[in-house]
């Protein structure tokens, strides 16, 4: 500031001519203009005060101790002396002043990708992802007996959850747990493709279903053939010459002739066109040559399949009571349910085996449940609108933050902190959901709460049902 400004200036030059006051460098004259204008200009009275408490500070952080003029005690007789100019304080005050553009441009720039980024994104559909596999997870394997696994360019990494993709089990024997409900156990050597949680391709070897919660459907196929099985226990095996043999053990199969093989890339959503139903009933045993042409029958034999013995992990219990929504308090669950002041409202269904949620709502109910490694929770879930989230979760009190662990099992939103391991629902039927909730939490848990989170037009619906939670069971 080696220029004196010019106390006629515009009020645009109003911001260097009380800097340079500040600083002391203006004559008697200037001053006296300056506090004259001060008196009928409001806003350069107003910018005064703000620069002056400015100024105050870095003088402060300086060391200066000098107290500024007191501006409104002058009078035009009174006669004052420039104080002398502190080159520290003239500095700072210019590094104030870059730092105060610095920071307007930084706001700037802010702000325009802030615009960009609005105008780019749109709502996207919600995809897993699990470390480094694609898909949504499908089936995860429970327990294994002296396994050996080959890994190939087209198998999957079994220690994670199991995606649509392929598996090859060298030798050993392992137990696999369908999301769906349905438990196999596969003996090595075999070849087995994963399309859902619900279906699966035998291309070689032998395996057995050997569990099933509860009652729903699970497709196994082959080269030639389809099976369809509901809460069915059987054993598959394929020889390397694509020859079938079934053996019914409890309830029954149907069987279909498949007319076209199915895609070796295993697709989730694949499922080959059959035809001419065939029911095999328990105690049934039939061989099928490489077309899939029936070739002789006999006694099911269950001694060469791999049992549910073999394995310490047990059938979940037939007997464990469903959660009966109708002996529950349903509340509000911490500032989510109807936030923004968005409707939301829940229904007791089922004879009070289910809820029904809309809108914006996150509902809880009390459990008060310790939650092991072993710890499953299963239940029955289906929605006629996709909202943002649609899910489940457990809190050990009311205070929904960053440490609350939330299922997402249909939505469209990604969201950080919100699970999306499970995220597979689509249509609008019930879908069958059975999840071992101990792999990602632990601890006493207080609450279960469920959610159909739509925080834009409030008309996202869930409906669950038949929830059950209990521990995994062992053989002793």
């Amino acid at each position: 500031m080696s220029q004196k400004p010019n106390p006629e200036e515009t009020q645009n030059n109003t911001q260097e001519i009380i800097s340079a006051f500040l600083d002391g460098i203006l004559t008697d004259e200037e001053n006296q203009r300056f506090l004259k204008r001060l008196e009928t200009d409001e806003a350069a009275r107003e910018l005064y005060l703000e620069m002056m408490n400015t100024d105050s500070l870095l003088q402060w952080e300086q060391g200066q101790t000098e107290p500024l003029p007191e501006l409104f005690c002058l009078t035009p007789e009174r006669d004052t002396v420039a104080p002398a100019v502190d080159p520290g304080v003239v500095s700072a005050r210019k590094q104030l002043t870059m730092m105060r553009y610095a920071l307007a441009t930084t706001v700037v720039a802010c702000l325009f990708l802030t615009v960009l980024l609005l105008m780019d994104s749109t709502p996207a559909r919600a995809v897993t992802r699990l470390d480094s596999s694609d898909g949504v997870p499908a089936a995860m394997i429970i327990e294994e007996h002296q396994p050996v696994w080959e890994r190939t360019e087209w198998t999957q990494d079994v220690s994670k959850p199991l995606v649509p993709g392929w598996l090859k089990l060298k030798s050993g024997r392992a137990l696999i747990d369908f999301l769906s409900g349905t438990t196999i156990a596969l003996e090595g050597p075999a070849e087995l493709g994963i399309n859902s949680d619900n279906r699966a391709y035998l291309k070689t070897g032998r395996l057995a279903v050997v569990g099933s919660a509860r009652d729903h459907e699970f497709t196994l196929t082959t080269a030639k053939l389809t099976l369809l099985s509901e809460s069915a226990s059987f054993g598959l095996s394929v020889n390397d010459d694509e020859q079938t043999e079934l053996h019914v053990f409890s309830g029954s199969v149907s069987i279909t002739h498949s007319q076209e093989k199915p895609d070796s890339n295993m697709k989730q959503d694949q499922t080959p066109e059959t035809t001419d139903e065939l029911v095999v009933s328990a105690g049934q045993a039939i061989l099928f040559d490489s077309a899939g042409q029936e070739v002789t029958r006999q006694l099911a034999d269950q001694s060469q399949f791999p049992t549910r013995d073999q394995f310490a992990v047990a059938d979940p219990p037939g007997d464990i009571p469903a959660l009966d929504f109708a002996a529950q308090q349903i509340q509000p669950y911490s500032f989510q349910d109807g936030q923004y002041e968005l409707p939301t409202d829940y229904q007791v269904i089922e004879q009070g085996k289910g809820i029904r949620l809309w809108g914006n709502a996150w509902k809880k109910v009390e459990i008060n449940k310790e939650i092991t490694p072993n710890t499953v929770i299963e239940f029955d879930f289906r929605s006629s609108h996709e909202g943002q989230i649609h899910g489940f979760g457990f809190d050990s009190d009311d205070h929904y933050d960053k440490d609350n662990y939330v299922f997402q099992i249909f939505g469209y939103e990604v969201r950080p902190g919100i699970g999306q391991q499970f995220n597979t629902y689509s249509g609008t039927d019930w879908k069958r959901f059975r999840i071992r909730v101990g792999r990602y939490l632990t601890g006493k848990q207080r609450y279960l709460h469920f959610l159909a989170d739509e925080d834009v037009i409030a008309r996202a619906e869930s409906q669950f049902r038949n929830v059950r939670i209990y521990e995994a069971p062992t053989k002793q």
